[in-house]
């Protein structure tokens, strides 16, 4: 089942000569239980086209379609309902807010959706526990805590739930390399499970962990290849 759809999506700010055009006629498509790596230099439309799958901004042309919904189609309300059930988000600065611990974070997405706080709270701890954070460092704020726990929190605030899309900008930027390969195990897992995952990143270790892998430049999708890494070994080590 495709979960993720880019038809012909371009992306241009500003208009005439001051046009950037940071996505230009992308076509993708990503499947239950698919995790895709997005590669290429800085600038060449990873973020962008991160944004755009999970509803964060609006093609300039073209259709982003979640589970067969274009998103264009929904009002504000809707779209907001789809990224709260349906996507889950690893962003590069964690989007942590600050005036609510690292539990309440993770539980804001089903406390949103109309989950009770005491079980939106257990599933917040089980989460937490699953990235390596329990203890008195779930009740901390974010001021509180590392910047490898802040991402880890954020982490999973995004896998929380019942997510079908999880979209990650350079997930495991703030941690160290063990906690970094723990991260991509717990996408990988989530993968396997039936979600579709977008990974950007600059490393190709990390990238070894996807089905496959698409590579931006300039705003255009110019190449696509199989994983730097033996599949079938990280599928064992991610079950």
């Amino acid at each position: 089942m495709t979960v993720l759809q880019l038809r012909g999506v371009s992306r241009v700010h500003g208009n005439g000569e001051n046009a950037v055009h940071a996505l230009l006629d992308a076509n993708l498509t990503i499947a239950a239980g698919e995790l895709v790596a997005i590669m290429g230099p800085s600038g060449s439309g990873k973020s962008t086209l991160l944004n755009l799958a999970g509803g964060l901004d609006a093609p300039t042309s073209g259709e982003v379609l979640v589970e067969g919904t274009v998103l264009a189609s929904l009002n504000r309300k809707k779209l907001a309902a789809l990224r709260r059930r349906s996507v889950g988000y690893v962003f590069q600065d964690y989007n942590l807010v600050p005036s609510l611990t690292a539990a309440e974070n993770a539980a804001l997405p089903l406390e949103l959706d109309g989950v009770g706080v005491g079980k939106a709270r257990k599933a917040a701890l089980e989460a937490l526990a699953e990235v390596g954070l329990d203890g008195a460092v779930t009740d901390r704020f974010p001021d509180e805590i590392s910047g490898g726990q802040a991402q880890r929190t954020a982490i999973a605030r995004a896998l929380i739930g019942e997510r079908r899309l999880v979209l990650a900008d350079e997930p495991t930027g703030a941690l160290d390399s063990a906690t970094g390969e723990d991260v991509l195990k717990l996408l990988r897992k989530r993968c396997n499970e039936g979600a579709a995952g977008l990974l950007v990143t600059h490393d190709a270790r990390h990238a070894g962990w996807a089905d496959r892998i698409v590579f931006l430049r300039d705003g255009r999708i110019v190449d696509s290849s199989e994983p730097l890494a033996e599949p079938d070994l990280l599928l064992k080590e991610a079950s």
